[in-house]
């Protein structure tokens, strides 16, 4: 596309600003595969990454951007210390729908458009970001009116600057980021539609260019990548075909069964049955699913905002060691055993007396034993055994198969491990971040630290019984986890703590020990709350806390004390917190020094990050924080800057007896 048409289009958009983040990534560090909801402009303010946008590979140093569609997949590596801007938005052409129109929004529009800039005058772009963040945290509608001007701005700037140095940006390849998604999130519910809104184009023209370069439909490649992945899992999986069904987008196990039957000549069971007997006789070395734990492309990641960076940060994909020679066999016998089964399935009738043998073992495997409370019994075991009884727990995502014993749980949910220790429950390994709790000292040994960016085959060496995880895990993550046991992704800030304490005592049969916890912690805030309501009275109450580059308020999410400040004890808290971080969907609000005096209370609990090198006194050294009320009558009280960040059963305990003192000047 000419850079003359691109700034036309433009003069013909409708825009509109979807979220705009600042965050930072340590050096070293990268995040998971991340695609772009919509398009997308990454802007760097300090440091330099390694930024992979599709095929489009560029260092981002300071003050260069990059720009994507939606569905582009960004990958980022931070050779240093990295800070940024990423700025989303949705772009829609509005003129009279001609052909030349159609043609030029469906293959050339420029909200799709993939390239990397170097600006050779920064102030004017890097001021309009500052802004554009700045009104953007407000919930003014009609600053974020104001922010949709800036951004046009912002646009203007960059293609002027495009256009002096004579820059043609480049026209990603919709079919592969279109076959990406697919294979991403074949188990959902997709059709023709939804996939060409995903990708800002019309479905006849997706069509076409599925048919001119796949010799098929976007529907019908789906079905191959489906039935791919059906096939592997009869193979190499103990699966029903309903739990197979439902892990390739299938509602139920007659339709899947059909449309199998349609790609493979035969339906499931028997598939498995003739399966079954080739690798009998050809005795395989390859039995394990090893290869199933590389991800479709581990090499992308994610960017995510910096609030609330210390929950978010273990939202990316599980790092992969690959295994070249092992996964190349295990393709190979998967092609050898389905193409033997082809002519196998057409006979079926006349079955050997090696497939008599495997349907009966498989038929032996397919049968789970009731036990009571609507329990099962895995094949083979003993159902006296607790430890290899099942039960189907409802997760953030849907149902999955549990232990009803688990005794080798592994914790990658990076704060919630306290909800398992106050249980009685000992994890084999938790991520690195669930360790680091001081509140937790002394009940942690023994439990394995897998680091932050643990590797499936680390994990699979523990043989877990049971995963756990929140519900931000990626796709791609998740399609790695549970192919080494049951994974749990729990709901993530979906409601109190109780709430969540409440699910960790279902899924390891401690429901009872979770409610007496849940009924002591009651007692305990009706035994201080009058005295502390007595204390306050109708004063506010903020939660702030300075970080390298400005100072955070929080709300009644999140930790920091919030859920008992706000939630349990009921203070009240400065109206621009209430509004955007406690009765709005906000976690944190990122502001600076100029707007403190906004949301500083009466009191005031802060500590400094605590996770970066940032100096807490260029906050509390300021004359802005200096003069604030809560400063000048001494009610200004420090939390413990590591075990803030908590908000399990352990940590909400030593929260609260710091608040307590603090308010009462007791240990009441």
């Amino acid at each position: 596309m000419k850079l003359n048409e691109h700034i036309q289009w433009w003069n013909h958009a409708s825009v509109r600003i979807m979220d705009i983040r600042r965050g930072r990534l340590p050096a070293g560090s990268t995040l998971p595969y991340y695609q772009l909801p919509s398009s997308a402009f990454l802007y760097a303010t300090q440091g330099q990454a390694q930024v992979q946008l599709d095929e489009l590979q560029t260092t981002l140093r300071r003050n260069q951007l990059v720009h994507g569609g939606r569905g582009a997949a960004l990958a980022v590596h931070a050779d240093e210390a990295f800070e940024y801007f990423l700025v989303l938005y949705k772009a829609v052409l509005m003129l009279s729908q001609s052909s030349r129109v159609i043609r030029l929004l469906e293959q050339e529009n420029p909200a799709r458009l993939q390239y990397s800039f170097s600006p050779a005058y920064t102030h004017p772009l890097l001021d309009r970001l500052e802004q554009m963040y700045t009104e953007w945290l407000t919930a003014d509608p009609l600053q974020h009116l104001y922010v949709r001007s800036l951004f046009l701005q912002f646009v203007h700037e960059v293609l002027l600057q495009m256009k002096r140095q004579g820059l043609v940006p480049v026209q990603p390849d919709l079919l592969v980021q279109a076959l990406r998604f697919m294979r991403e999130h074949y188990r959902e519910q997709i059709t023709l539609d939804t996939l060409a809104d995903q990708f800002d184009c019309s479905v006849s023209y997706l069509s076409k260019l599925f048919k001119s370069r796949m010799q098929a439909g976007p529907i019908r490649i789906l079905t191959q990548i489906r039935m791919q992945r059906a096939a592997h899992d009869l193979l190499y999986s103990g699966y029903t075909v309903q739990e197979i069904a439902e892990r390739t987008g299938y509602p139920d196990a007659h339709t899947f069964s059909r449309n199998f039957k349609k790609q493979y000549g035969c339906p499931p069971v028997q598939f498995r049955k003739n399966m079954d007997a080739h690798l009998l006789v050809q005795e395989s070395p390859v039995a394990h699913p090893i290869t199933a734990l590389v991800a479709h492309n581990s090499k992308c990641y994610s960017i995510q905002s910096s609030e609330n960076y210390y929950h978010l940060q273990r939202k990316g994909g599980l790092p992969v060691i690959r295994g070249t020679k092992t996964a190349s066999m295990a393709t190979a016998v998967l092609l050898l055993c389905v193409t033997l089964l082809l002519s196998a399935c057409s006979g079926a009738g006349a079955g050997t007396s090696a497939n008599n043998a495997a349907a009966g073992t498989n038929a032996e495997q397919s049968v789970s034993t009731a036990i009571p409370g609507g329990e099962t019994v895995a094949p083979g075991s003993n159902a006296g055994n607790t430890a290899a009884a099942t039960k189907i727990y409802t997760d953030g995502k849907g149902e999955v198969t549990i232990p009803v014993n688990p005794q080798r749980i592994i914790d990658l949910t990076g704060s919630a491990i306290g909800n398992l220790l106050v249980l009685g429950v000992k994890p084999v390994a938790a991520s690195d971040d669930s360790l680091k709790n001081p509140f937790h000292a002394g009940q942690l040994d023994d439990i394995v630290n897998i680091g932050a960016d643990p590797n499936a085959e680390a994990i699979l060496k523990l043989d877990p019984d049971l995963i756990l995880t929140f519900d931000y895990i990626e796709e791609a993550q998740y399609e790695q986890l549970v192919q080494i046991a049951p994974v749990v992704r729990l709901k993530y800030g979906g409601g109190t703590p109780q709430d969540l304490l409440l699910e960790f005592g279902k899924i390891t049969g401690k429901e009872a020990e979770a409610q007496q916890w849940i009924d002591g912690w009651n007692d305990r805030i009706a035994e201080v709350k009058p005295k502390i309501t007595e204390v306050v009275g109708d004063q506010t109450v903020s939660i702030l806390q300075p970080y390298a580059k400005g100072i955070y308020a929080w709300g009644n999410k999140g930790g920091r004390g919030g859920e008992i400040l706000y939630g349990d004890l009921g203070l009240k808290a400065p109206e621009i917190i209430r509004t955007t971080l406690i009765d709005g969907e906000g976690f944190g609000g990122n502001l600076s020094l100029e707007l403190l005096p906004e949301y500083a209370g009466d009191y005031i609990f802060t500590s400094n990050w605590g996770w970066d090198d940032g100096d807490a006194n260029v906050v509390y050294g300021s004359k802005v924080w200096k003069s604030l009320p809560a400063v000048k009558n001494n009610r200004v009280y420090f939390i413990d800057e590591k075990g803030s960040y908590y908000n399990d059963p352990i940590s909400l305990e030593a929260q609260l007896k710091f608040i307590v003192e603090s308010f009462l000047g007791t240990g009441q």
